[in-house]
């Protein structure tokens, strides 16, 4: 795929899924995404110490999981929820107005690109993404952003698959679970295609060692 088209190709992709994008990741993962992604907003909350009236943000935030579990937290006061694709943050916002009313507390969902974060330098506190990285067409370019509009000190924390270090776990989750989702894409959603780009992209996706050190 030629990086230009990636942005588009990744836009359509998660346009077809947005309705059925919940549903899917609890039956792919057993529901142990909720527990991952509570993991991560837990490690970001307790890594530094955020401020009161801390401003966060949650980056590529699909339909807005991420940014929800930051709601709780007393010191936060703002969460943008930000994300390229329309269809997500609608799905994402029917959900959070399903569950708080018209006007879900602190959040606000922005359609905007990770590659041009539509906010000042020195910004947030805190910034959060989950499986989203790998999604961008510049990923240098994408931490940039994130390191311009992040406070000096402040705590960044993405959420991600990755490359298992043990031979045995390695073996059952690239001969398991990795064949399984496309499998379950096409049973489920009807859409094998996009759930063999989620599984693929992973070949060159860097080892959780090299994206800590970029």
């Amino acid at each position: 795929m030629l990086v230009e088209d990636k942005e588009q190709f990744i836009h359509k992709l998660f346009s077809r899924i947005a309705q059925n994008y919940d549903f899917l990741n609890d039956m792919m993962t057993l529901y142990m995404h909720r527990a991952w992604k509570r993991q991560l907003i837990k490690k970001a909350g307790s890594g530094i110490k955020i401020p009161k009236g801390a401003r966060v943000l949650d980056l590529c935030t699909g339909t807005g999981d991420i940014a929800e579990m930051w709601i709780d937290d007393p010191r936060v006061t703002e969460i943008a929820a930000i994300d390229s694709c329309a269809p997500m943050l609608t799905t994402g916002y029917a959900k959070l107005q399903k569950k708080y009313g018209v006007n879900p507390p602190k959040i606000h969902m922005i359609e905007a690109d990770a590659l041009e974060i539509p906010f000042e330098d020195n910004y947030f506190d805190a910034i959060t993404v989950g499986f989203g990285l790998r999604n961008v067409k510049d990923l240098d370019k994408a931490l940039m952003e994130i390191l311009r509009v992040l406070k000096p000190g402040a705590v960044f924390a993405s959420l991600d698959l990755g490359h298992p270090f043990i031979p045995l776990v390695d073996g059952v989750y690239k001969n398991l679970f990795l064949k399984l989702v496309p499998v379950l894409g096409s049973s489920l959603a009807n859409d094998k295609a996009a759930y063999e780009y989620l599984v693929n992209s992973l070949e060159t996706w860097p080892s959780q060692r090299q994206l800590s050190e970029a």
